[in-house]
């Protein structure tokens, strides 16, 4: 009877680790599917105030959920200067199915002089970004600008406002 027990106390114990098991591989499965980051990695945005100058239209990817490139050109000031960007976002809890994240990014801005492309601006972001039920995301930062047209060095606001595209894979991410 003892043996019978304990081998009833065995199994159960075998059911429920197994049940837990299939339970977190369901729950890294829906987090998946959760992390709107993963799920629609591309976006286009207009930026305002950003490492362009004024304003510009860029493209971003999150190469991972935390790490996300961008480029872009735009208006560096109200004379019609153009100006491009490259530069890339680190996202604290990108992994998570958070949908509002903190970021730290780098970018740089460039210009084309008539021969070369020539740095005029380091810009350092501080920001939270969200992506929407719908797609639609925005982002609010504050930043740390070197710019070579500027006296001194100042501190920026920056908005941006886009639209998220992703990849549907059968059975994985439904709508």
């Amino acid at each position: 009877m003892l043996r019978l027990i304990s081998l009833f106390l065995v199994l159960t114990a075998f059911n429920s680790i197994a049940t837990d098991y299939d339970y977190v591989g369901e729950l890294n499965k829906k987090r998946l599917v959760l992390n709107r980051r993963k799920k629609f990695p591309a976006g286009v945005n207009l930026y305002l105030m950003g490492p362009v100058g004024v304003a510009a239209l860029s493209f971003d990817y999150f190469i991972t959920p935390k790490l996300n490139l961008e480029v872009g050109g735009g208006f560096r000031n109200f004379d019609g200067d153009i100006g491009y960007t490259f530069g890339g976002k680190y996202h604290f809890f990108g992994k998570t199915s958070t949908n509002i994240t903190p970021y730290i990014g780098v970018y740089s801005g460039f210009e084309y002089t008539g021969t070369t492309l020539r740095n005029y601006n380091l810009f350092i972001p501080v920001g939270l970004h969200r992506i929407k039920r719908n797609r639609f995301s925005w982002s609010i930062e504050a930043a740390y600008q070197h710019n070579s047209y500027a006296l001194e060095q100042r501190f920026y606001g920056g908005v941006k406002l886009g639209f998220r595209f992703g990849f549907v894979k059968k059975g994985l991410f439904r709508k």
